[in-house]
């Protein structure tokens, strides 16, 4: 179907606007495709129309601005934002908008087409010639800078303080210096803003593969711990172990680490493409890394001259949970994100060990379970964010190798510590995957299946069997539940 025609069949003058504008001038694909048009008193009438032509289903996104989106129900399943000019003109409307590269218009002419991509978004040609510029935008967009349309575009909508980043780490866009010294004198404004919003510009920008160096930005410009205001004393919380910068600066390194690792997973990780599989989407690890020590503050306390943070992965968890729900992430989010940062120096307190038992590696599997991966990858962060990107290049072709026990007193930043525990991570993942634990962790017999066969009484006696009955499925020795019972049996 030709979208052009159909939509100057109902409305026309019509013109393409905002991030599907810029994007094509950037000859970069868009799936939203956004439109403005004149007002008029039929507009709902109109809307209604178009949406039959295009047999898509039609719902307000923005009922008092009358935005209206519609979403074909077959391909090219197109998603159009229709609304009529913000103040009645179009240059009102493209004055009023946020940034001058997104204030740019193009009048919808027969012969604009729209392709349709396989990934369900859209290329268009838009010649540069036509287009609408009242703000600069082009010339911004040409010398790759992010500037506000107007000086209060920050007071007018706070959540535009977390989208400049955003924007600019999608695009690869340099700040302008009156955007950088406009979120430092407001960031504060952004607790103002809807949660649901921020949580969305949050997670879009950690969406970059170098979200670390965005996350620098905006810490630097007042905007991270604005955000996050329990990150604030990470800064000033054991310099003496992490240099200036404090906890923060390892948090950030982690949440470097997580960049690296996950756009280079076949480079470190063995069965990379079965542990992508196992993965939930790279933003949410980012997060996690980003919170992962978010107790450390209140938890630090001098233990014996040391300074340590006993307890700070448990309340950790506690208080990620608390900023999670307040930026309403939903249920299963949390649990991830939780469940990993509570847990989160197991892998390393098994590292400790000279050596690790299948028994100890089947607890560990089982006590994780489907979380098992997802806490791998971020202690594989953790660990390699104390070493430099140097190091950690120069120990890339020994990480597959075997753990070796370790000498005493080494402290907590050797190079041959993290390459120790980064080898019992690597030994992790290579069993949990050719072990095919992920299916292995489904319980083959329970406790009521123990007190059947051997008619036993209840008490601890049930759980140590059927512990070595799941100790001999992890070994490999049993597969099916009639083997399960027939070891169980032998154990009378």
């Amino acid at each position: 179907m030709d979208l052009t025609a159909a939509v100057l069949g109902v409305f026309p003058e019509a013109y393409l606007v905002g991030g599907a504008l810029r994007d094509a001038l950037l000859k970069r694909p868009f799936k939203d495709i956004d439109l403005a048009v004149p007002p008029s008193a039929d507009f709902g009438a109109r809307l209604r129309r178009l949406a039959r032509k295009l047999g898509a289903a039609a719902f307000p996104l923005d009922e008092a601005s009358q935005v209206w989106r519609l979403t074909q129900r077959s391909a090219p399943f197109a998603q159009l934002d229709v609304m009529p000019f913000v103040g009645g003109s179009l240059g009102t409307d493209l004055a009023r908008r946020d940034f001058t590269i997104n204030a740019l218009a193009l009048r919808l002419t027969p012969g604009l087409k729209f392709a349709a991509r396989k990934d369900g978004a859209f290329t268009c040609k838009a010649p540069r010639a036509g287009v609408i510029d009242l703000r600069g935008g082009l010339k911004d967009l040409a010398a790759r800078r992010l500037r506000p349309v107007a000086a209060d575009i920050f007071t007018e909508d706070p959540v535009r303080l977390l989208r400049a980043f955003r924007i600019a780490a999608a695009l690869d866009l340099t700040l302008a210096p009156e955007t950088l010294k406009a979120v430092k004198a407001q960031a504060g404004l952004i607790k103002t803003t809807a949660p649901e919003r921020v949580r969305e510009e949050l997670m879009r920008l950690l969406e970059s593969p170098v979200s670390h160096k965005w996350l620098a930005l905006l810490h630097k410009y007042g905007l991270l711990t604005a955000v996050f205001p329990d990150l604030a004393a990470q800064e000033a919380c054991a310099t003496g172990y992490y240099g200036k910068g404090g906890v923060l600066t390892h948090t950030l390194r982690v949440v470097e680490r997580l960049d690296h690792l996950l756009e280079n997973l076949d480079a470190y990780l063995p069965e990379h493409k079965k542990v992508a599989a196992l993965l939930p989407p790279p933003r949410l690890f980012k997060l996690a890394g980003l919170l992962h020590d978010i107790a450390k503050p209140p938890k630090a306390a001098m233990v014996d001259g040391r300074l340590r943070f006993f307890g700070h992965e448990e309340y950790g968890a506690v208080m990620a949970e608390r900023v999670m729900g307040d930026l309403r992430f939903s249920r299963d989010e949390i649990r991830v994100v939780t469940k990993i940062i509570g847990t989160h120096l197991r892998p390393g307190n098994l590292a400790a060990n000279d050596s690790i038992s299948d028994r100890a590696m089947f607890r560990f599997f089982r006590a994780m379970g489907e979380h098992t991966i997802p806490l791998l990858i971020l202690c594989w962060a953790d660990h390699a964010s104390y070493v430099s990107a140097e190091q950690l290049k120069k120990m890339k072709g020994r990480l597959r190798g075997e753990p070796k026990p370790l000498p005493a007193g080494l402290p907590y930043n050797s190079p041959k510590k993290t390459l120790r525990y980064m080898q019992v991570l690597n030994q992790l993942f290579t069993v949990y995957i050719k072990k095919n634990m992920q299916s292995r962790s489904a319980r083959l017999v329970d406790g009521n299946d123990v007190l059947k066969v051997l008619k036993i009484p209840e008490g601890p006696r049930v759980g140590e069997l059927l512990e070595k009955v799941h100790l001999l499925q992890f070994e490999g020795k049993i597969k099916t539940r009639e083997q399960a019972l027939k070891a169980l049996k032998g154990m009378n």
